[in-house]
């Protein structure tokens, strides 16, 4: 028999900062923080649940951003912030006929909440061929119904262009 002088097991930090995706797997208590919530009005407390998601938000973004750099760092020509977006140009090689595709990849700062978008600027295509790409990145069915990582979206791009 198995014994222990801990009646329960300790608390999920990651589920306290509001991420733990282990979720009902998770080895550790899911414990709510206690706050006087009862003292707070309906709007401030709309508020502070409005400044965790976007806590959350932007922790994931960040972590996401940082994972694709590591992973990519060789594909990335520029990164700008601009218009409440994080700009990516990105230059990805291709098997085929040994050209490059040049690609904005768009990720909002309210990203994972709303999707990427992708703009191809290389000179050689078409507009049509341009507008194409895009829009198989953008409507992929995988894209709209659950969230893929930058690194999964980088990765559709790659081996939908490399085995053409």
């Amino acid at each position: 028999m198995y014994t222990t002088t801990k009646r329960f097991p300790a608390s999920c930090r990651f589920f306290s900062q509001g991420n733990c995706r282990a979720g009902q797997d998770c080895q550790f208590a899911h414990i709510l923080p206690f706050n006087n919530t009862t003292a707070m009005d309906s709007f401030q407390l709309q508020q502070q649940q409005q400044h965790d998601l976007n806590t959350i938000q932007k922790a994931i973004r960040n972590l996401e951003l940082d994972q694709l750099e590591k992973k990519y760092s060789s594909f990335y020509l520029n990164t700008t912030h601009r218009d409440g977006n994080t700009i990516l140009d990105l230059l990805i090689p291709l098997e085929t006929n040994e050209k490059q595709l040049k690609v904005q990849l768009i990720i909002p700062y309210t990203y994972p909440d709303m999707p990427c978008t992708l703009q191809v600027h290389n000179a050689d295509l078409t507009p049509q061929i341009k507008s194409d790409v895009k829009a198989a990145f953008e409507d992929e069915e995988w894209h709209q119904m659950r969230h893929k990582t930058l690194i999964q979206q980088l990765e559709w791009l790659i081996s939908h262009f490399s085995s053409n």
